[in-house]
């Protein structure tokens, strides 16, 4: 399957928002492609508007899933200049928005408006024109339910196969793109938005405990290097980074356990303050998780943060517009 998606997927104004007219809430990115012909303080002005819209309900957590846009189509209808002073210019819009499937190419709903904007420079102008797309307008509340109800239905269809895909990528360790994945799916009410919920959280311990390892494992070579100070500070610097979540804390704890019997008396206070900053954030996080439902929580949230970071990281990608 063709994958057809973004350019510069942060540097031209590729977020993700959530819609929440409803039930269920969906991740929508508000995408604007370059465009020749309207001043690039103009275009930004449209992507606040679509933004606004996005987000008419509420700011929810921001999930980046680039499946699903929210993009718009300018096309000038009349310009006309008027006559001053000062002379201005009157230009009118027609403004179509639209979602769609950027990985399938597929148009999921659309709706036109016609804007009439006057400014005394082209910015001002469009500008004049973006300001009348309003979020609380019925018309472009309709547009995104009809939007949001067709996202939904794709989930309801391809939720199985999605979870399917999934357990493939964790068997591989690609853990961060398993769990943008699952991060992705929204609550459409049937047990196996609850299933990728909890395959989340399992694919976010088993990375954790996939990186601990590997971090455990360097912070022993750098200790076996170098049985001093700076071997010590080394190792440190690798035991900080493993999650107190990760299953190796018992690995850990004689790792630290050894170091600490080994360090000379006059390089212990080096050693002693890394040792604080380790246990201080172990000891926060354990206060954190006393219960099951806030465990369960935090690595929700955690597994988010994966989500977001590996969306981040992704190449920049052509986008075909519909």
């Amino acid at each position: 399957m063709k994958r057809i998606i973004f350019i510069a997927l942060l540097m031209t104004g590729f977020l993700s928002y959530m819609i929440a007219q409803s039930d269920a809430n969906v991740s929508l990115c508000v995408y604007m492609p370059k465009n020749s012909e309207i001043p690039e303080a103009a275009l930004q002005f449209l992507e606040n508007q679509l933004e606004n819209i996005a987000t008419e309900n509420e700011t929810a957590d921001m999930v980046i899933c680039d499946r699903f846009i929210l993009t718009a189509k300018v096309d000038v209808l009349q310009k006309d200049i008027v006559a001053g002073p000062p002379q201005r210019i009157s230009q009118t819009l027609s403004i179509t928005l639209q979602v769609g499937d950027a990985v399938d190419n597929k148009l999921f709903a659309s709706t036109s408006l016609t804007a009439v904007g006057i400014g005394t420079n082209l910015t001002k102008a469009y500008m004049e024109a973006f300001k009348q797309i309003r979020k609380n307008d019925k018309q472009v509340a309709n547009f995104l339910e009809q939007a949001k109800g067709k996202i939904v239905q794709y989930y309801q269809q391809h939720c199985e196969s999605i979870y399917a895909e999934v357990q493939g990528l964790a068997k591989r360790q690609q853990y961060d793109e398993a769990i943008y994945r699952l991060a992705c799916v929204p609550d459409i009410g049937t047990d196996c938005y609850a299933r990728c919920q909890n395959a989340m959280v399992q694919i976010w311990q088993a990375k954790i405990n996939t990186d601990g390892r590997q971090l455990l494992k360097f912070a022993r070579a750098a200790w076996a290097q170098s049985q001093d100070e700076v071997g010590a500070e080394e190792a440190a610097n690798y035991l900080r980074q493993i999650s107190p979540a990760a299953d190796c804390q018992g690995e850990v704890s004689r790792l630290i356990s050894d170091i600490t019997a080994k360090i000379k008396r006059d390089e212990d206070r080096a050693w002693q303050f890394q040792l604080r900053q380790y246990n201080d954030r172990v000891q926060q996080e354990r206060e954190a998780t006393r219960n099951e439902q806030e465990l369960r929580r935090m690595g929700i949230q955690a597994a988010k943060d994966v989500a977001i970071a590996f969306a981040q990281n992704q190449p920049e990608w052509e986008f075909v517009i519909w």
